[in-house]
């Protein structure tokens, strides 16, 4: 009971805390140098990569001209995201089975990165190169792929590779090129579990269907352009895709439109109509010899004077209608 002070006691202790005759005894910094790893991947600044950004818009923009005319249907393609994790948190979202494309770079980037696509986008580009339909669902589990099939997406994988070359080439030609595929995400080991990855993901829209494919670059691959990463890189968003247009206008100069050329019109009564029988002459009251209206897809066009041409009724365009005239 000794140790424990008397109220009396406490008081005199405060009052001297307060006067400053006694110093209160302060928390000891834990000063002194610390080792520190410069290898340590978790050192990396987080932030946005406007270069890699641009990049990823421009290989959407030019792949989207290369699967539509791949499979002769169109598709869009976008980028839905773009992160830093760890390469074994990566694998753990990559689903069994995957086209898992190992490809290397080789000339100012050196290195190897992962193409990934998601079985349900392989199995509806297949059933659509082989003629089918495009399908909302594919089951996949304990499916792999036929001799045939492989070969295919090697050729896929080498449209990938080379939109993906031409959309760097503003950062750092990369020069890629095709190694291996495999469809377990386990077997795969480009680096260590703790190293840091660039996850791309890229949208690919076709008709009702949704599918998805991956980049999984290493982040010490990109570390010689680095700073073009970070950069503000002036977006070539308006430049034209001479590719995409070439395609648009062959798309369109295969589209069919409906050409009418009206030789005239006149109304009739309901009594008319119901006299109406085989052999019936309806008074259009035009001349036959004057311009008939030529219309597309119901807005007239042109002028035009019908005849006959190698044993056929037709028309001859006379003029063009100007917009006025419409």
């Amino acid at each position: 009971m000794k140790d424990i002070l008397s109220q009396e006691e406490v008081d005199l202790l405060l009052q001297a805390l307060e006067s400053g005759e006694i110093e209160a005894e302060s928390k000891q910094e834990t000063g002194g140098v610390r080792p520190y790893d410069l290898t340590n991947q978790e050192r990396i600044v987080r932030g946005r990569m406007p270069g890699l950004e641009i990049a990823n818009e421009r290989f959407a923009r030019f792949f989207r001209s290369s699967l539509s005319e791949f499979i002769m249907r169109f598709v869009e393609v976008s980028v839905s995201g773009m992160e830093l994790m760890k390469f074994g948190e990566f694998l753990k979202l990559v689903p069994y089975p995957s086209s898992i494309n190992i490809f290397k770079m080789d000339n100012v980037l050196k290195g190897y990165a992962l193409l990934i696509f998601e079985a349900p986008l392989i199995f509806t580009l297949l059933e659509l190169l082989f003629g089918g339909k495009s399908v909302s669902w594919y089951r996949a589990e304990g499916r792999s792929f036929t001799k045939i099939e492989q070969q295919i997406i090697v050729k896929l994988v080498s449209l990938v590779l080379r939109d993906l070359n031409n959309a760097w080439e503003h950062i750092a030609p990369l020069n890629p090129e095709y190694v291996s595929s495999e469809m377990n995400p386990h077997f795969i080991t480009i680096v260590t579990p703790s190293e840091i990855v660039i996850k791309i993901e890229i949208l690919v829209e076709i008709e009702d269907f949704k599918g998805r494919f991956f980049f999984c670059i290493p982040y010490a691959l990109i570390e010689p352009v680095r700073e073009r990463m970070y950069s503000g890189i002036q977006s070539d968003i308006l430049t034209v895709d001479r590719r995409w247009v070439d395609r648009l206008k062959e798309i369109l100069m295969d589209s069919y439109f409906e050409l009418v050329a009206e030789l005239g019109s006149v109304e009739i009564t309901l009594e008319e109509l119901l006299n109406l029988e085989v052999g019936s002459i309806i008074n259009l009251g035009k001349p036959v010899d004057e311009e008939v209206v030529v219309k597309i897809e119901e807005i007239p066009k042109f002028m035009g004077r019908p005849g006959y041409s190698r044993g056929s009724q037709a028309v001859k365009i006379t003029r063009v209608l100007e917009t006025e005239e419409v």
